[in-house]
């Protein structure tokens, strides 16, 4: 790995014997395997926020009920021919 840095971490006897199994599973290096972890953490953490300022605008400008109402029935019009 280009640019790789070595570091080391202590983790409980139960937590690496997992995840021992679960890495020779996937035939991934410890190395992978962590930072696959850390990259799905990320992600994670983007979409949380994400979600945050989603249900935030919707804080700040609710839905009213004649759109949702319009929404709900533009909907229907056009799932409803759909062979579900």
């Amino acid at each position: 790995m280009a640019g790789s840095v070595k570091f080391a971490i202590s983790i409980p006897d139960k937590e690496f014997k997992e995840l021992e199994t679960f890495r020779k599973k996937r035939g991934v290096s410890r190395s992978k395997l962590i930072l696959e972890a850390i990259t799905l953490w990320k992600q994670t953490k983007e979409r949380e926020r994400l979600i945050r300022l989603y249900e935030d605008g919707y804080k700040r400008v609710p839905e009213n009920l004649r759109d949702t109402e319009g929404w709900e029935k533009a909907s229907f019009s056009v799932l409803s021919h759909e062979d579900w």
